[in-house]
């Protein structure tokens, strides 16, 4: 089984991804994390992301493809994988796509997290105070919105197309009351 946590930045993908993880008993791959690993190492990757990301820009399609490539056949031994922050792009989708075929797998269900982009700079402002997390500035907030807007939009209408089960889950609220809704929601996520 092969899902998708969706959403804008600060939209809680990676709070309700570990939670539908331990639920589906399925494996949780952040590429956020894996990036930020990448940059906390000081790797060559490493450091061109942390620029990109600096910048508040989307990581290249080719590098981000490349780094999922290469993780993916492990994230998805056992039930199966639930990819947050990946893909971002159409292209990253149908690159995803490709890979996923390959293997005789195809992506089953996308969770989309829905929150007014007010509250969503709300909170990665905060998460920026509380984590130190250097990406997270107003500028660069700004910059992400823009970008999710211009290109990461889109990816749910590729899937929508294919015919995949699209859940698009209310954001707002505490972790519980999203999980809750997600629950309700997804509780009849099947690999069709």
């Amino acid at each position: 089984m092969i899902g998708i946590m969706f959403g804008p930045p600060g939209s809680g993908k990676g709070t309700q991804a570990a939670r539908v993880e331990k639920e589906l008993s399925i494996n949780h791959m952040s590429t956020g994390e894996i990036l930020r690993a990448e940059v906390a190492k000081g790797t060559p990757v490493g450091k061109e992301v942390g620029r990109i990301i600096a910048a508040g820009d989307l990581v290249p399609d080719e590098l981000i493809v490349d780094i999922v490539r290469r993780r993916l056949p492990e994230a998805e031994e056992g039930a199966g994988v639930l990819l947050d922050g990946f893909p971002r792009t159409v292209a990253q989708a149908r690159a995803l796509d490709a890979m996923l075929a390959d293997d005789g797998h195809r992506v089953d269900f996308v969770i989309a997290l829905d929150v007014p982009e007010d509250v969503l700079v709300e909170r990665l402002l905060h998460r920026a105070e509380v984590e130190g997390r250097p990406d997270d500035t107003r500028e660069a907030i700004a910059e992400r919105m823009r970008e999710y807007q211009r290109l990461t939009a889109a990816v749910l209408d590729h899937y929508r197309k294919q015919g995949r089960q699209i859940f698009e889950i209310d954001g707002l609220g505490t972790p519980d009351q999203v999980f809750e809704r997600i629950h309700r929601a997804a509780g009849g996520i099947s690999s069709r």
